[in-house]
């Protein structure tokens, strides 16, 4: 069996696929068997690969950060020049990864995007189910296909900038099955985002209130929320507002961490008993990070970060730890040891609503909707007050970064984005084996660099200058 396949590190390396999938997606010497039935397709949905997304890598680039100059022992991290990629993104250098080396943000992102465009395009012909049910599935797709551009365009990319989106390289739209395209190119940001936006509104019409199953499966609040979450991205605050109302509306739940705690700080897996993955109703759509636990006791949390929690605060009780499995350290080791949900939860719902209303509209419903996320996570909540919109915006991005941290891009992006406010520019400083490294604000570092593979093989693809 042969079939030639030119551009597998831009889209995929397929025999990974092929291990994991139904045989009706088999190479065959002519192509590839499409599926028949609507049961079929839905399957693919299934797939392994689909349940997960992002990266966990891009932390190490941000604010969050800390990495000790030596390990203090066996089971914490520290600097490790030989660990090329985490070293070069720690200490700001222009390249991150070796010629040779594989970029998994960007090799399994596209290698999910076939399988969601090989549902998009052909559902709607397969046999035994009605045109609602196909509908469906599609809408799942089509969620799927516009949460991973959303994903690469912030990471490979500028953040979106009106002026300039229509001139600035994104990253490849592929909408198709044809694994064979020579000589990709990168569509601007602006086509990129009107994918992402047409995607999402189609989407948007078609899911279902409650997801199939648990939700792995996408439904209304998610699609609502993805809308929401591309409009913050693009400074849209009024639609983000309006979308992540709606979001809320559809399912408003949130997890009282005071009811959990540390049942055994001297393990990894099964230290907490805070529930996870579908168990956790806060999680409207569920993609796991590559490794399952995301950068659970790879990174510590940077004094930058830490100063934000109070004592009080369980995401500080539960997720860090100054005795990693016992071992005393004068750091906080982050390591919640939880599954890691790269996509969607109604605290960043809440999030998207305070901020939108901080920049836009009411700072009292902002303070009101922050103080309902804090009251489930922090003992005895002292109830937050602002006394204008401006002091209510840095009070919410100041609760987005506890809510959200160490989640794939999510600071990243919000770096790139708050850095276009000369307010919230930021300059990011680290010490090194004695050596001081600076992250400049609207730094061209920010983006990460098209892997030099995808590079080799797409010879009109413009590179990212770093």
């Amino acid at each position: 069996m042969k079939t030639t396949i030119r551009l597998s590190t831009v889209i995929f390396a397929f025999a990974l696929c092929l291990a994991s999938c139904n045989n009706f997606l088999d190479i065959q010497p002519k192509g590839i068997l499409i599926p028949r039935t609507a049961a079929e397709y839905e399957g693919l949905l299934n797939y392994a690969q689909l349940q997960k997304a992002s990266e966990s890598y891009p932390v190490f680039l941000t604010d969050d950060a800390f990495l000790p100059d030596e390990a203090a022992d066996d089971y914490t991290p520290g600097l490790d020049f030989a660990d090329r990629a985490t070293a070069n993104l720690y200490t700001f250098q222009s390249e991150v990864f070796g010629d040779a080396e594989e970029d998994g943000l960007w090799t399994y992102s596209y290698n999910r995007l076939y399988y969601y465009n090989v549902i998009i395009q052909h559902i709607l012909e397969a046999t035994e189910a009605t045109l609602q049910e196909k509908q469906s599935i599609r809408a799942e797709a089509l969620m799927g296909r516009a949460f991973e551009y959303l994903t690469l365009v912030n990471a490979y990319a500028k953040h979106y900038d009106p002026q300039t989106a229509a001139t600035d390289p994104g990253v490849p739209l592929i909408l198709d099955e044809d694994i064979n395209r020579e000589n990709l190119t990168r569509a601007t940001v602006q086509e990129v985002y009107d994918q992402i936006q047409e995607d999402l509104k189609e989407a948007e019409k078609y899911l279902p209130a409650r997801p199939k199953l648990n939700a792995f499966r996408a439904s209304k609040p998610v699609g609502l929320g993805m809308l929401a979450r591309m409009y913050l991205y693009m400074g849209n605050y009024s639609e983000a507002l309006n979308y992540a109302n709606q979001s809320l509306k559809q399912n408003d739940y949130l997890l009282n961490l005071g009811d959990y705690e540390v049942v055994d700080p001297y393990q990894a897996i099964g230290r907490l008993n805070v529930p996870e993955s579908s168990d956790n109703n806060e999680n409207i759509y569920i993609r796991l990070a590559p490794w399952v636990f995301g950068i659970s006791a790879e990174v510590f949390g940077s004094d930058d970060l830490l100063q934000l929690f109070d004592e009080n605060d369980q995401r500080f009780k539960l997720y860090f730890s100054n005795e990693p499995f016992g071992i005393p350290n004068e750091h906080y080791l982050w390591m919640p040891y939880l599954y890691a949900n790269m996509a969607m939860s109604t605290p960043e719902m809440y999030l998207i609503a305070a901020e939108c209303e901080a920049r836009i509209g009411s700072k009292d419903r902002a303070m009101t909707l922050i103080n309902q996320l804090r009251d489930h996570r922090i003992e005895d909540n002292t109830p937050l007050s602002a006394a204008s919109n401006d002091e209510a915006l840095v009070q919410v991005l100041e609760e987005r970064r506890r809510e959200l941290t160490m989640i794939g891009c999510t600071r990243l992006i919000d770096l790139k984005r708050l850095n276009k406010e000369p307010r919230f520019a930021k300059t990011i400083t680290r010490v090194a084996e004695g050596q001081t490294y600076t992250l400049p604000p609207n730094d061209p570092r920010y983006v990460l660099p098209i892997p030099a593979k995808v590079l080799r093989f797409n010879p009109d693809m413009e590179p990212n200058i770093r």
